[in-house]
């Protein structure tokens, strides 16, 4: 499938099987869509292999289905792997994944994730009646300031004779 890559500026070393490309930069392979500030390209005969990027933020999306953005993202095509690591963020068919650094496999699905310092990795799996990219909604309550309603004590009661 054909790579297209605009960027402001770019040098591709066609024996090499490399290139690099710095601002505003723009690779799209059919459904496959990357934006980053800097992005360095390898091929193999004549096969886009791996792609390593990095910006504030880099922006993947692949379909509908994969949407990624961290600061440093390395993926590799073959092994259909994804690196992100710096503020990590990965949805894919719904399912999100946090952290310092997220690994994720397209084919097995798995999630690698790690935290950085005091700040932990999250991952949000949508009730399975829920679409994906929609938050649930709690109950409704009949209560309009949103607090539980408070049954009476029995000291407050009156006595009756």
């Amino acid at each position: 499938m054909p790579v297209s890559v605009t960027a402001d500026s770019g040098r591709f070393e066609q024996d090499a099987g490399s290139g690099l490309y710095r601002g505003n930069v723009e690779l799209i392979q059919g459904k496959r869509k990357l934006f980053a500030d800097e992005m360095r390209l390898f091929t193999r005969n004549g096969e886009l292999t791996r792609v390593e990027a990095s910006g504030t933020p880099v922006r993947m999306q692949e379909g509908k289905d994969l949407q990624a953005h961290a600061n440093n993202l390395v993926y590799d095509i073959r092994k259909r792997t994804l690196v992100l690591t710096g503020d990590a963020y990965i949805e894919h068919l719904g399912n999100t994944f946090e952290g310092a650094r997220v690994e994720y496999s397209l084919d097995s699905k798995r999630v690698d994730a790690s935290s950085e310092g005091d700040k932990r990795v999250r991952l949000v799996i949508p009730a399975e009646n829920q679409t994906p990219g929609t938050e649930q909604s709690p109950p409704a309550d009949d209560n309009a300031n949103g607090e539980a309603p408070v049954a009476p004590s029995p000291e407050a009661e009156p006595n009756t004779p």
